[in-house]
């Protein structure tokens, strides 16, 4: 076997390994059980890919190369230690689910529909080399730079002639692509696109593997997850190699971790939420706003649940300031070049900017998206409240009132951003808004058991 197949391969099992291991370390994060067996695998993927960015800024600390010894030293340092904090969250107790001939046919024709929507977007990433324009130009410039030079060159960050590249983005994604170079050998973006159909799989269990837990009936979960397979403004060709895929995945990382914490399902709430608030604010810039706006949540409720937004403060604070950190000391302080912050003193300059973006984004909307908000709506309100709803609402509606608000501080003007990028970035935000529908609905949907609950009080 040669070429692409054998490549394919290759990078498969390079991600597999980081995933195994990954799945080690997230027994610290996720308590033991089959409750949360779907979730620990979703984190576990999400702790192997950090793992394999981590050990290129490990040895370009020391003025290594990356590869496999750097990368197993680091797994090491971080495994042994995550097997002694390993624990089991003894409230939970999963019984059988008592499910209708009926549920169960359509539990498989759902599964059915989640399966197509995989191998869809798998079709189309792995088509051909990546080649959407912020890959080329950002993250996968930087990535091969990154691989071929052994080093972060300075020029990245200084040279004019490269400010094309977004010198202010963050790093870990294109350390994440070096990374799988240095352990393939050699750069391949072609195989390396396997990543997205993967990290699409990842997000699809967290999403199930959580509502079940939050008991979902599977019917529930599975509609959820088929549903989010297919939207393909999120998983198509374009946005492979981009961050916006790594991203939702992030952003419901912390969106379901936060919730778990507000409501203080089981002990291991607090350290993933500090793994996600790291992995969201290495992969963009607006993920140090989510993890800004988590905080925000967590801090409100603070009002019902005492004492937990100091720790919320450390929780999400403390891994957002150690990569801030990192950048810093990496290229130094960098501006946001595309947007002109003095037009926020400007409010008779602003405000008419953003009447342009909100039209803009109004008449840019095609009329099937608004038969899709129309349907969405009725899901929200044919649901019932729910603590974990409304923070997975409140995170993806920060989320959507930055992206409306800051083509209006475009330096290109607010119609340039709202086509360029405004419904590329929304799309990001669907894991956490079919999280947010479809656990309102478990109160209609929910599990019947033979024996307890999968939800721990």
């Amino acid at each position: 076997m040669t070429g692409l197949p054998l490549s394919l391969l290759s990078v498969g099992a390079i991600l597999l390994a980081a995933a195994a291991v990954g799945y080690g370390v997230a027994g610290a994060l996720v308590p033991r059980g089959r409750a949360w067996r779907a979730e620990r695998v979703s984190w576990g993927f999400a702790a192997g890919l950090a793992l394999v960015a981590g050990c290129v800024a490990l040895a370009f600390s020391f003025h290594g190369t990356p590869g496999w010894l750097p990368f197993l030293l680091l797994a090491a340092i971080v495994a042994l230690p995550a097997r002694l904090l390993r624990f089991r969250d003894r409230r939970a107790k999963p019984g059988d689910s008592l499910e209708s001939a009926g549920e169960r046919r359509a539990s498989r024709l759902l599964l059915a529909i989640l399966v197509v929507g995989v191998a869809l977007y798998a079709l189309r990433a792995l088509t051909e080399p990546m080649w959407a324009n912020d890959y080329v130009a950002i993250w996968g410039f930087k990535g091969k730079t990154f691989f071929a030079e052994r080093q972060i060159p300075d020029r990245l960050f200084r040279w004019l002639s490269l400010s094309f590249s977004h010198p202010e983005y963050p790093l870990g994604l294109p350390m994440l692509y070096a990374g799988i170079a240095f352990l393939l050998g050699r750069w391949d973006d072609h195989a390396m696109a396997l990543l997205f159909p993967l990290l699409q799989v990842a997000t699809l269990l967290l999403l199930f593997g959580w509502l079940r837990r939050r008991g979902a009936a599977r019917p529930l979960a599975l509609a959820a997850a088929a549903l989010l397979s297919q939207f393909e403004p999120l998983y198509r060709a374009f946005t492979t190699g981009m961050a916006d895929v790594p991203l939702s995945f992030g952003v419901l990382l912390l969106g379901t971790s936060l919730a778990d914490r507000i409501e203080r399902t089981d002990r291991g709430a607090s350290r993933r939420l500090a793994l996600a608030a790291l992995v969201c604010t290495a992969t963009k810039n607006e993920g140090l706003f989510f993890v800004a706006a988590a905080f925000l949540v967590a801090a409100l409720s603070a009002f019902s649940r005492r004492g937990f937004a100091a720790r919320a403060a450390a929780i999400l604070a403390l891994p957002a300031a150690l990569v801030i950190a990192a950048h810093r000391l990496i290229r130094g302080s960098l501006p946001l070049r595309d947007f002109d912050f003095s037009l926020l003193s400007k409010p008779g300059a602003l405000i008419p900017r953003i009447g342009e973006s909100i039209a803009s984004v109004v008449t840019g909307t095609p009329p099937a998206a608004w038969i899709g908000l129309a349907a969405l709506v009725a899901l929200v309100v044919a649901g019932r409240p729910s603590v974990a709803g409304t923070v997975l609402f409140a995170l993806a509606g920060c989320g959507f009132a930055a992206y409306l608000f800051l083509p209006a501080l475009a330096v290109e003007g607010p119609a340039w951003l709202v086509e360029t990028a405004f419904f590329r970035t929304t799309a990001a935000l669907a894991p956490l808004v079919a999280a947010g529908v479809a656990v309102r609905l478990v109160p209609i949907f929910g599990t019947r058991h033979t024996g307890l609950g999968t939800r721990s009080p």
